[in-house]
Formats: C-alpha cells, sequence, structure tokens
C-alpha cells in the first residue's frame, strides 16, 4: 500500500520531545522495516506519536501504530497547563488530528496493555509512561518478551533528572547483559536474534 503525503505538523503540538528525542527516533526509523508494529508507551498530546507517524508514512513503512496511556497525566506532571477545558484524551485526539485514522489508541496503564500483544509480535516500543522506578521496570519486564528478536526497545528521558528511569533500564538490562546506546536523551537497545 502506498501511504498517502504527511507534512510534518508535531513543531505545533504543546508537548516535551524535541530534537534530542529525535535522535533516537530516527536511529530507530532507518532500521524499522515496511509494515511493521510501533508501540508508543506514553503518548501525553501526541506530539512525539505526530512525529513518527508523519516519518512513516514519508518512509512508506507504516504499518501498525498504537499508542497507549491512560490520558490521566501522571504525579510527575503536577502543571498541566496543557489541559485547560478538555480532558488530555480529548487535547491527544485533537492534535493528531491529520493522521488520527492511522493511530490505534489503547487506554491502559502502559505494562497491563502489553497483554493485549503476542510475544515477538513488536518491531519497536518507546518507553515513555511513567518515570519513577517502578513504572519504568514494570513496563520492561512487559514488553521486552513482545519484542520481536532483531527488533529495538528505547525510551525516553534516561537522564539524571529522572534517576528512576536510568537504574531500571541499568538493572534491566545489565541482568541480560544487553548493550545500552545513548542517543540525545534517550536509550536505545537491540533484541539479540538468538537465545
Amino acid at each position: 500500500m502506498i501511504n498517502r503525503k504527511v507534512n510534518h505538523f508535531y513543531q505545533n503540538i504543546d508537548g516535551f520531545m524535541n530534537h534530542r528525542n529525535t535522535a533516537m527516533l530516527d536511529l530507530v526509523l532507518q532500521s524499522f522495516p515496511a509494515g511493521g508494529c510501533w508501540v508508543e508507551l506514553g503518548a501525553w498530546t501526541g506530539k512525539s506519536t505526530a512525529y513518527c507517524v508523519v516519518e512513516l508514512i514519508q518512509r512508506n513503512k507504516l504499518g501498525k501504530f498504537y499508542c497507549v496511556d491512560t490520558w490521566d497525566g501522571g504525579v510527575e506532571l503536577v502543571d498541566q497547563h496543557i489541559v485547560k477545558s478538555q480532558t488530555l484524551e480529548q487535547v491527544f485526539t485533537n492534535n493528531i488530528a491529520p493522521i488520527i485514522d492511522r493511530v490505534i489508541p489503547i487506554q491502559s496503564l502502559s505494562w497491563a496493555a502489553a497483554e493485549r500483544f503476542a510475544d515477538q509480535s513488536v518491531d519497536f516500543c518507546y518507553v515513555d509512561a511513567g518515570h519513577t522506578y517502578e513504572c519504568v521496570i514494570q513496563d520492561l519486564h512487559a514488553w521486552w518478551p513482545k519484542i520481536r528478536p532483531g527488533g529495538q526497545f528505547g525510551g525516553d528521558d534516561y537522564t539524571k533528572g529522572h534517576p528512576g528511569v536510568q537504574q531500571a533500564v541499568w538493572e534491566f538490562f545489565g541482568d541480560l547483559d544487553i548493550k545500552i546506546r545513548r542517543a540525545g536523551r534517550c536509550w536505545l537497545v537491540d533484541k539479540p536474534l538468538g537465545p
């Protein structure tokens, strides 16, 4: 299927993503298989969703694109100036209107949503939901089995400002003896092909 041309509009969305996120996302986009399965944990206002979906369309690679979020906000996001008279889910839906038909939203806790996916069925999972150690370690345990061998797993906020994210990533992948790459403010790992 040939995708229609869509221009970028993510810059017009109020959110947290910037060029330090796209550094990692662009690495994934280069090797992402056409028609693959992409899962975004933590969609917030849709800024990263808009960037990734448009890039996938332009590269003729878009397959299934899932956005998993409770759209309740997070405990660490006390200042929700973005959300005024609308719910966060309405803000997300309005912001991604040009690509809404290309996105499959799942309203759920990020780790609970993993139960809806078969093992080894996801080509890339982007972890950007809860930023506490407890939330991130649950996401890593829940979603790692869902990544296909040769697929990629990455996430945002791999910084000193989010020590829980760093601790969970170091611990989880250290135990598996898997190398963590850093790109911008993100982490990225490749799932080994063999056992």
